[in-house]
């Protein structure tokens, strides 16, 4: 399949299922209008990725979240995707700065990345594995059960755009994408020890296992120093590939 032909298939298959998740735990998800009027698989593709013209032709990094959140939660950053979708040349990471945001700047940095930009310096692809928009609370809440909802859909979207690495944010996200259960995911981190597997169906992609870069996340392994060490392993195999 190609990128497009999986785009089109997430967005037939989460309108099939209308406001869903909440009998599965505390999450209420739906395809909101901005993404299903989009050409990309997620809103956080319109930070990096949708600027790839020829992405079938693969990329160098996928980064992947749990979830966006809820679209109505962050108008700001709604507002500049309306405008990157009528062709307006602005970029989704500007203004105010999220810690979050901060964060995932400076991490990619490690990797001589400049993500604040629409050419970063290498084809970087960000996505949430979860498809779905959150109405309600913005964070906590998910679970395993609804992550793999859309296992099909995040298998298809890896082989569309075939990454070298895939940098996966937090503890769920990472089994989600590999398969695997994983025990003292955060005391590893805290060493400066990143999570590292092959992807299931490709033994040529290697998945990394890292902090979430919001402040929970960064705080967990006791602050961004343990964090950027993690990154740094990530670096020194990633040039190993060139």
């Amino acid at each position: 399949m190609t990128y497009k032909e999986v785009v089109k298939k997430a967005q037939n298959e989460l309108a099939r299922r209308g406001t869903y998740g909440k009998d599965k735990g505390q999450v209420e998800l739906y395809a909101c209008d901005l993404w299903r009027k989009s050409d990309q698989i997620n809103l956080w593709s319109y930070w990096q990725g949708y600027q790839i013209k020829d992405i079938d032709k693969g990329v160098d990094i996928m980064l992947v979240g749990q979830d966006w959140g809820n679209p109505e939660w962050d108008k700001a950053v709604a507002d500049r995707i309306t405008k990157m979708q009528a062709g307006e040349q602005i970029v989704y990471c500007d203004g105010k700065l999220s810690p979050t945001d901060r964060n995932l700047i400076e991490l990619f940095e490690i990797l001589d990345c400049d993500v604040r930009s629409v050419n970063p310096g290498k084809r970087i692809f960000f996505t949430n594995y979860c498809l779905g928009y959150r109405k309600g609370s913005q964070s906590r809440g998910m679970t395993r059960a609804l992550m793999d909802m859309d296992k099909e859909l995040f298998d298809d979207l890896v082989m569309a755009v075939h990454p070298k690495v895939i940098i996966c944010l937090g503890k769920i996200t990472y089994e989600a994408v590999t398969g695997q259960r994983t025990k003292g995911f955060t005391k590893c981190l805290e060493e400066g020890h990143p999570f590292v597997t092959n992807y299931p169906n490709s033994d040529g992609i290697k998945v990394y296992g890292v902090a979430h870069c919001g402040s929970l996340g960064i705080r967990n392994v006791k602050g961004m120093g343990n964090a950027k060490k993690a990154w740094k392993v990530i670096r020194k195999d990633f040039l190993k590939q060139r």
